[in-house]
């Protein structure tokens, strides 16, 4: 048998080639493997079946629409359910953001200070997190900041910054959540995934994409719709909710 035959033959290190069953088991007995847990918005955990490890979640609209109540309504639920989030706010200062949550601030991890945006500062970040707090879900807020606008094609560079942290997401086995925001939209236009700014590479490494808009006749109630779930094949399913105590709950003819 030729040397590097045997070599490879008698390979037994963790990547070694193994069968179906084999790692089935394998995964099933790792318990950091198996993260999944659901959003409480009843529809949507119907829907996509709640996030799994591994998963990059983008939610997107226009400004001022509900963004980022849509990822902080997602944090308290976590928080409930003793599962650890961690975010890096860019568009507000600390206090503001945490100020934001109310009276009852869910338990959840930040930086002390952002000093870096690049992607090996939060791959670190990220890291630390796991190990110190063991952490399953990121909120990003919000994409752009992670961008050199510099670039002379910027739809590329964020397709690599959504592809980084896809793998950053499968790597770790976490949920990831980004907020991008929209381009200019024709005010009769429902929002959709080209309506996402600058590429549509967020759409296409995306695992779920969600749009969040608030009604017209009535700001406090908002239209959540679905536009992308690879897991389950979710497509322009919408869901209504209504803001309560700084926070978004399912109206109650949806549940």
């Amino acid at each position: 048998m030729l040397e590097r035959e045997k070599r490879l033959y008698e390979y037994s290190e963790e990547d070694q080639v193994v069968t179906s069953h084999e790692l089935l088991e394998k995964l099933k007995s790792n318990k950091r493997l198996n993260v999944y847990f659901k959003s409480g918005i009843p529809t949507l955990d119907n829907l996509i079946d709640g996030f799994q490890g591994g998963e990059l979640t983008t939610i997107s609209g226009t400004t001022k629409q509900g963004k980022t109540l849509l990822a902080q309504t997602l944090t308290r639920q976590f928080a409930k359910n003793e599962i650890g989030c961690l975010w890096f706010t860019y568009e507000v200062q600390a206090f503001q953001f945490l100020s934001s949550y109310g009276i009852e601030l869910p338990l959840f991890y930040m930086p002390a200070q952002l000093k870096g945006n690049t992607m090996q500062w939060l791959d670190d970040r990220i890291y630390e997190a796991i190990l110190k707090r063991d952490i399953k879900a990121v909120f990003i807020d919000h994409l752009h900041y992670l961008v050199d606008m510099g670039k002379h094609n910027i739809s590329l560079e964020i397709g690599f910054v959504m592809r980084t942290l896809k793998k950053m997401a499968l790597k770790y086995n976490i949920c990831m959540f980004i907020i991008a925001h929209t381009g200019k939209v024709k005010e009769d236009k429902e929002l959709d995934n080209e309506s996402i700014r600058d590429s549509s590479f967020v759409a296409q490494e995306s695992d779920n994409v969600f749009f969040i808009w608030r009604q017209k006749t009535d700001p406090q109630k908002a239209v959540l719709k679905i536009t992308a779930n690879r897991r389950n094949g979710i497509m322009n399913k919408k869901i209504s909710l209504i803001k309560i105590n700084n926070y978004l709950e399912e109206t109650e003819h949806d549940k």
